[in-house]
């Protein structure tokens, strides 16, 4: 029940962004200004503030597990997502159908979601699970969404290096830094972080309602473009769940991990279609996927939230 109320509350999140936007209470360019706060300011201050627990040596063993597990769930869905990609063809559906079966919305749906369902422990878990993934997720979008035409297999080292460094990676080695150590850091600046980062997840979806508000829903709602939310939002998590089922892992752990798996396609999927894909239809195609996709995760997330809960 709380995964669904949490998915009602997340859905009307993005109404609000989308009625905003078509209302025209902010301008078209507002949601890359509002993208660079959640990404340069608030999702770091919250990623901080997960690390404040205890330290646990016990912890430590479990957040290596995790790292093995997203080491191994990156490459396997990357395989498939090859796969579809040869099936559907080498053009810019079969490319946007790769990245998003490799990346779900870690961000903007991820963090509240684990937050709420299994609390700063697990939110904790989800921050180090996900370093793996931060780093192919924004340093592998020019090379698999781009056609080898425009040379974009061989992006430049320079530019993985910018990608990778980004606020919201260095932020987890800084927590991991205060938890480690066993520093506190003052009153004032924790309360700081800590009512920056709690915005997060509100302006989050307000953007991703805001990003869809900009198409119109009858020309997304396509059934062409249910097939990467039925692989996203069912068939990865089915096998995810298959596969932690036999490992023996805390059970927290495992529960996080095939949450993850649920989650819906990436928000910054247009963003990156519109930048690196030069076709027309392919920035209707990746909305299409993201708006039936985080529609999907509506009832899809707590279902598997609940399955988890049988399961592990």
């Amino acid at each position: 029940m709380l995964a669904f109320e949490l998915s009602l509350q997340l859905l009307l999140f993005i109404l609000i962004g989308f009625f905003i936007l078509r209302r025209g209470l902010v301008d078209k360019s507002f949601d890359k200004s509002l993208a660079s706060f959640i990404m340069n300011i608030a999702l770091p201050c919250l990623i901080i503030k997960s690390f404040d627990m205890p330290f646990s040596a016990e912890l430590l063993e479990s957040c290596g597990i995790l790292l093995v597990i997203s080491f191994g769930l990156l490459g396997l869905c990357f395989i498939l997502g090859h796969l579809a990609m040869k099936l559907s063809g080498e053009g810019y559906a079969g490319r946007i159908l790769r990245f998003g079966m490799m990346f779900p919305n870690i961000t903007f749906v991820g963090m509240p979601v684990m937050e709420a369902l299994y609390g700063q422990l697990g939110l904790f878990y989800f921050s180090i699970f996900i370093i793996p993934v931060r780093i192919f997720y924004y340093s592998s979008a020019k090379p698999l969404l781009s056609s080898p035409e425009t040379g974009g297999e061989k992006a430049k080292f320079k530019d993985h290096l910018k990608s990778i460094l980004s606020p919201p990676f260095i932020a987890v080695f800084i927590g991991l830094s205060l938890y480690i150590s066993g520093l506190s850091l003052p009153d004032f600046l924790d309360k700081t972080i800590s009512d920056l980062g709690s915005v997060c997840s509100p302006l989050g979806m307000i953007l991703c309602g805001i990003t869809l508000g900009k198409y119109k829903l009858s020309v997304l709602l396509k059934l062409r473009y249910l097939d990467l939310p039925l692989i996203r939002n069912l068939l990865i998590p089915s096998i995810t769940a298959a596969i932690m089922y036999f490992i023996p892992a805390d059970p927290l752990v495992s529960k996080v991990v095939v949450v993850y798996s649920a989650l819906p396609v990436a928000s910054m999927l247009t963003a990156f279609t519109i930048e690196y894909c030069p076709e027309s239809k392919a920035r209707l195609q990746s909305a299409g996927y993201m708006l039936i996709s985080v529609l999907m995760g509506v009832f899809t997330v707590p279902v598997w939230a609940y399955i988890c809960e049988l399961l592990f």
